[in-house]
């Protein structure tokens, strides 16, 4: 259940609105065109417009070929439909991979380009703008170019068909920034993972069923000045910049939570239970501490724990079930989580979730699949 959770879950928030704006399509730059004999689809990605609050959760989901992206606003348990996107044709599920940006006001959005091949858009949340940035020569299957936006939404990073390339989202050329070890190596070619806050500076990881190697790359100099083992990562503005928690795969890596200052390499360990595999790793918003889960196995349910790096021990958050990822609150007072759908509140679908407020428990917001707009009947 949580593999399947987590190949098609990508949860965030917003508003919802009395009215929805007219949809935006996607806009193509001047030139694009398409490959020979094959017709491109009529819409792409359609955008409405719609107001971010500070805590928000954004919901990928899927009614087959057509994706879509919900936002969940957190203080009204309501949520929104903001995009509609389409996959590759003749694919059975699509469900909208993407990244956004610090203030949740821009997307990345992964979804089918002009020539039908994997391509990436930008999603202006409030003015409801689609905007085509890139589509790959060569990639077909969307979500294979791992596109992350930087935290303030100037710029993107992604993996196209020759390495990992860096553009702006105000347009543009993309430039190569890092080639493959061994293009022919999935375990061995590299994806960004995560933008410094300041995106002076860029995570990237390698692995195949799972992350196991990171590495930090200065992105004006292309230097690599730190390499370690990983699946997830979190920046913030202070040594150490870098909190990492570590899952170990079928071909290596690590369980382990550490906080790391990638200028001297120098590592902090935060967890002792190296039996247990982590995940969902955040460094609170202004305080030394770090939020992650930690489940028994690969593709078990977590339970959440946070870590100051002036403790001993880490401290187990209590929650009344199991949850999939957890991330503070936009002023760190608070803890979101999502978690199975209760039972009781009728008949679950596959991958229904409820978003809780913890410690307690209280559900904020559920999500159910089988719904457009994700409303729980």
């Amino acid at each position: 259940m949580r593999a399947l959770v987590l190949t098609s879950l990508a949860v965030l928030v917003a508003t919802a609105c009395q009215s929805t704006p007219p949809p935006t399509q996607a806009v193509q730059p001047s030139g694009a065109t398409s490959a020979p004999g094959v017709v491109a689809p009529a819409v792409a990605v359609l955008a409405h417009a719609i107001s971010v609050p500070a805590d928000h959760r954004y919901v990928s989901v899927s009614d087959g070929q057509t994706g879509r992206i919900l936002l969940v606003d957190l203080a009204k348990g309501s949520s929104t439909e903001i995009v509609a996107a389409r996959g590759s044709p003749g694919r059975p599920y699509y469900a909208p991979p993407f990244s956004e940006s610090a203030d949740g006001k821009r997307l990345l959005l992964a979804a089918v380009g002009p020539a039908a091949r994997s391509a990436l858009y930008l999603i202006d949340v409030v003015a409801g703008g689609a905007t085509l940035l890139y589509e790959d020569e060569e990639i077909w299957s969307i979500g294979s170019l791992h596109g992350v936006i930087s935290p303030d939404g100037a710029r993107y990073a992604f993996h196209g068909h020759d390495g990992v390339r860096i553009g702006d989202t105000a347009g543009g050329p993309t430039r190569l920034f890092l080639e493959d070890d061994d293009p022919a190596d999935m375990a061995r070619i590299w994806y960004p993972l995560a933008w410094s806050l300041d995106r002076t500076a860029i995570a990237l990881g390698q692995g195949t069923d799972t992350v196991t190697k990171v590495a930090t790359y200065g992105v004006a100099s292309g230097e690599e000045y730190w390499t370690g083992t990983g699946s997830q990562v979190s920046w913030r503005t202070k040594p150490p910049f870098l909190a990492v928690a570590g899952s170990a795969g079928t071909f290596g890596g690590e369980n382990r939570v550490y906080a790391v200052n990638p200028n001297d390499g120098v590592i902090r360990d935060l967890e002792p239970l190296t039996a247990k595999y982590f995940g969902s790793i955040a460094w609170h918003p202004s305080a030394d501490r770090v939020l992650y889960t930690a489940a028994d196995d690969q593709f078990a349910e977590s339970d959440v724990y946070t870590r100051s790096l002036t403790d001993d021990l880490p401290k187990r958050i209590e929650s009344p079930k199991k949850i999939w990822e957890a991330w503070w609150s936009s002023d760190g007072s608070r803890i979101y989580a999502t978690a199975a759908r209760d039972a009781t509140a009728g008949t679950p679908g596959v991958g229904d979730f409820d978003i809780l407020e913890l410690p307690g428990g209280r559900v904020v917001a559920s999500v159910c699949r089988g719904d457009q707009r994700g409303q729980c009947r």
